[in-house]
């Protein structure tokens, strides 16, 4: 159930140094045959191709062919370095080529990890005709930036990855590259990582002794005349996360308490708080920035605080968490450009208004700056009207319970795997009443991540 770290390129080379300084060439056998292993269970065919770079890459996807070789297949092999990795000697019987022609399945070896920028030449060449066919990548597909997960040109798309000692940026921010991600252990030791894919190692679970205020109440400021539903949504939202009390402030009472009749009206208890789904402008935003609690800041409220340099300056004094969640044209407006970097741009802006940034995306970030969460949904059906509001709410009842990017990343991961349950179109409301349901599994099962 814990969060998934990640590594950069750089921190992998340095943590696999001094093993391939005492093993060589085993290593790089290791390697090869979980990427054989890892082939082989594709149900592939006979025809394997290797496209190879003169590089480690090459060497790994070499000795890989040579392993499903002794089990049968036929090996062909394309050079697309100014060289041949030397690992082609074990392959008995290699077919050299200088097109796909019509594998049963591809073993891209290009580049590895080290590589910037889209393939060229030949290798772009073999790019392009690889489409259509199932491609295995060694470490991460050829032409794929190892850190933004972006590819700009021609590169490879593969259909499983199979990489080692720990998981790249690339392989959470660019899924739709990688496919499905094995990360294979071969006794490379890492250190810190770069940050992590999130989980949900905690989650509050009521005891014996617990009540309605154990895991704090989160009070939602939420809807108008206009926007009714924002409002019941991220009542219910936050009402299903956990079993501690939510309570509304908004102008929409009596059709939030027809919706959810648990939550309670008017003043009391606060331990955080949710202020903007369709919420329009409101001098409620200036007073709780200077509310000593936690605060989830969204959407109408979002805009708002986007506009007034006033407002930006009490966010940037808060000694508790704010929690700013914008999409793309959210974040444009409050950091004044699109994001290109997502995770960098989003470091920036958090670093900035001294808070935390949970960019929404199919891929979402979160980070407070320094430490970094990426949550890769398995899934865009989220992108419908609505779930805004729903991960608002959740995220206000997770800080409420424990206020730190913690919390606000597991709870992210929670709206994911909520929105992933139908396994097909969903609505908003959707997601908020199968929230108990995957709560429930995760406390049963651990589960907490998708298949990576």
């Amino acid at each position: 159930m814990n969060h998934i770290p990640l590594f950069t390129p750089d921190q992998i080379r340095a943590a696999e140094a001094p093993l391939i300084e005492r093993e060589g060439e085993a290593l790089m056998r290791r390697a090869a045959f979980a990427v054989a292993v890892e082939t082989a269970r594709l149900k592939f065919g006979r025809k394997v191709l290797v496209l190879a770079g003169s590089g480690d890459n090459g060497g790994d996807a070499l000795y890989a062919a040579a392993e499903l070789e002794k089990r049968g297949a036929q090996i062909s092999v394309w050079q697309l370095g100014s060289s041949i990795h030397p690992a082609i000697k074990a392959i008995k019987y290699p077919r050299m080529v200088s097109q796909v022609g019509n594998p049963d399945v591809i073993i891209d070896g290009i580049v590895g990890i080290g590589a910037r920028g889209p393939l060229r030449g030949a290798a772009a060449e073999a790019a392009e005709q690889s489409k259509g066919f199932p491609v295995v990548a060694v470490d991460i597909p050829s032409g794929v930036d190892p850190m933004t997960g972006e590819a700009e040109g021609a590169s490879i798309s593969a259909q499983l990855t199979v990489t080692f000692g720990g998981l790249k940026p690339a392989h959470i921010l660019g899924w739709e590259h990688c496919g499905r991600v094995k990360l294979h252990e071969i006794g490379i030791e890492m250190g810190q990582p770069w940050g992590y894919s999130a989980g949900i190692p905690e989650w509050p679970e009521p005891g014996p002794q617990d009540h309605k205020y154990t895991h704090g109440v989160v009070v939602i400021y939420a809807g108008s005349a206009q926007y009714l539903g924002a409002a019941v949504l991220c009542v219910q939202a936050a009402a299903r996360a956990t079993s501690s009390m939510v309570r509304y402030a908004g102008p929409c009472p009596a059709e939030v308490i027809a919706a959810q009749p648990e939550a309670v009206t008017g003043p009391g208890r606060m331990d955080a708080a949710v202020i903007g789904p369709g919420f329009g402008q409101s001098p409620e935003l200036e007073r709780l920035l200077k509310e000593n609690i936690p605060l989830v800041i969204d959407a109408d409220a979002l805009t708002q605080l986007s506009q007034d340099a006033a407002l930006q300056q009490l966010v940037k004094g808060r000694q508790s968490l704010t929690v700013l969640t914008p999409h793309e044209g959210e974040f444009e407006r409050l950091a004044g450009k699109k994001p290109t970097d997502r995770v960098a741009d989003a470091q920036e802006l958090a670093r900035t208004l001294n808070c935390v940034v949970l960019l929404k995306g199919r891929v979402t970030v979160i980070t407070d700056g320094k430490q970094i969460y990426l949550v890769e949904a398995g899934t865009s059906w989220a992108a419908t009207p609505g779930s805004g509001d729903v991960l608002a709410g959740v995220v206000g009842k997770a800080i409420a319970w424990r206020p730190g990017i913690e919390a606000v990343a597991s709870a992210s991961r929670l709206h994911a795997l909520t929105t992933a349950v139908p396994g097909g179109p969903v609505t908003a409301g959707d997601i908020a009443r199968a929230l108990p349901q995957v709560r429930t599994r995760i406390l049963n099962h651990g589960l907490a991540h998708h298949d990576n």
